[in-house]
């Protein structure tokens, strides 16, 4: 199975940054942090590991942070991609 990881879009970005709580660790602009995923994933290629990228909306990230009452953090959203990936990938989307 492979593994999922949070995407951002260029247009969500600095709303990302703003409301994860460990948002200031991520490159300021975008094509910093998209290069360094990028690079990420493809390391991974090489070592056998499948990353596929997860699109993670801010706004529904956020909403669902608040509701179960945990932290909205670059680990919740790693666990929140995980799973949304998972729950796709079993069901062939």
């Amino acid at each position: 199975m492979p593994r999922f990881a949070p995407w951002y879009r260029r247009e969500d970005y600095a709303l990302v940054r703003e409301i994860l709580e460990d948002g200031e660790t991520f490159p300021l602009a975008f094509d910093e942090w998209e290069k360094k995923a990028e690079s990420e994933r493809a390391a991974a290629k090489r070592e056998g590991v499948n990353i596929i990228p997860v699109f993670l909306h801010p706004d529904e990230f956020f909403t669902f942070c608040k509701e179960k009452k945990i932290s909205p953090n670059s680990v919740t959203a790693a666990e929140f991609a995980s799973s949304r990936g998972a729950a796709s990938f079993s069901m062939g989307l």
